[in-house]
């Protein structure tokens, strides 16, 4: 059986705050190795290795990136059987939960040299800066939450609720039918995107990559999607199946997707800012349309175009923020690169190649 990559994102930049599932996923993992210091962008490099290595061996993996610099990588899952997640773990910082028996650190704080990050005139102001850049970055992306939330009260009052439960049940039924399992269903997450200093991005092709089945909800803001969802993953939970839910990268309290692994089946919001349409090269792929509920007037539809247009200016400024944050980290994380002792480094990271023997 050939071996799969899949990318994620580790962390979301949320009207929240930042979102990670990273301990999330330690429950998942035998064995955590936590990279603690020297977080520069050698650590992306190391982690960029041994994916390659670990897949060359016939594992497949699962890696998460960095949502300021796409191609930066803040940590790889080795999948079953090997279970093994190894991790940046300074920012965010990841604390072990179950030292020795699950959890291991590698302190890599020695490998970079003080006296010379200290001596480094623009480190200060550049740290200054990017604090200020990434306070107004959360403060623009707290007002999108707030008019996405005013756009959802538009839409909401004229849904008709019964309807999508209709619609619902006859998924319900399609889905499962009778289908049980005698084992109790495990709950996994992962995250769909996040805001970037390039704008929204997400995963979702690679995600869905193995998947036979996906359907791809259309409606409006407000019109039950991630509700909906979250029951569809209970009920599928309530039946033994394995589910895995996937966050919303712009509200940290919302579902995206749902994963049933064992069916290789999915659901997702495909709205903005995550569009995407059937693939005609993928025969299991289905609109599932519940704007035919939603009927706003012509006063509602003025509305929700004002606070749209509010909405789109606010996610603009924010990811303007964030790639002048973004700059400043960037910044930041060359100068412990060039005071990292690379020798040392690759000294203490070197058993990370020999986990699987």
């Amino acid at each position: 059986m050939s071996t799969t990559i899949t990318h994620f994102f580790g962390q979301a930049m949320t009207g929240q705050g930042i979102k990670n599932v990273y301990k999330d996923v330690m429950y998942e993992a035998k064995a955590v190795y936590l990279l603690k210091g020297a977080h520069g962008f050698k650590v992306s490099e190391l982690l960029q290795k041994l994916g390659s290595y670990y897949y060359e061996k016939g594992a497949d993996i699962e890696i998460f990136h960095d949502p300021l610099f796409e191609e930066t990588i803040e940590a790889i899952f080795i999948k079953a059987p090997h279970r093994i997640l190894i991790i940046q773990a300074t920012n965010p910082s990841i604390e072990p939960a179950v030292i020795g028996a699950r959890d291991h650190v590698i302190s890599l704080y020695d490998c970079v040299d003080e006296q010379q990050l200290s001596s480094n005139e623009t480190l200060f102001s550049s740290n200054e800066a990017k604090q200020t850049y990434y306070d107004q970055c959360f403060a623009a992306l707290s007002k999108a939450i707030h008019l996405h939330d005013d756009w959802e009260g538009e839409t909401r009052r004229y849904m008709d609720w019964s309807g999508l439960d209709q619609q619902f049940a006859e998924l319900k039924n399609h889905v499962f039918g009778g289908k049980k399992f005698e084992k109790t269903g495990k709950l996994t997450h992962r995250l769909l995107g996040t805001l970037t200093p390039a704008g929204a991005r997400d995963t979702v092709q690679s995600i869905t990559q193995n998947l036979e089945k996906r359907l791809f909800i259309k409606g409006y803001p407000g019109t039950g999607k991630s509700s909906m969802m979250k029951k569809f993953a209970n009920e599928a939970l309530s039946r033994g199946f394995d589910v895995q839910l996937v966050w919303c990268g712009l509200d940290s309290n919302s579902i995206d997707m749902v994963i049933l692994p064992e069916l290789k089946f999915c659901i997702f919001d495909s709205t903005e800012p995550h569009v995407y349409f059937p693939d005609e090269n993928r025969p299991g792929d289905e609109i599932f349309d519940i704007a035919k509920h939603c009927h706003p007037t012509e006063v509602e539809e003025k509305n929700i175009k004002d606070i749209v247009a509010k909405y789109k200016a606010t996610v603009i400024k924010a990811k303007e923020f964030a790639n002048q944050y973004a700059e400043e980290e960037r910044k930041v994380r060359e100068a412990i690169d060039a005071a990292l002792n690379l020798d040392e480094f690759y000294k203490r990271t070197a058993r990370l190649f020999e986990l699987s023997e």
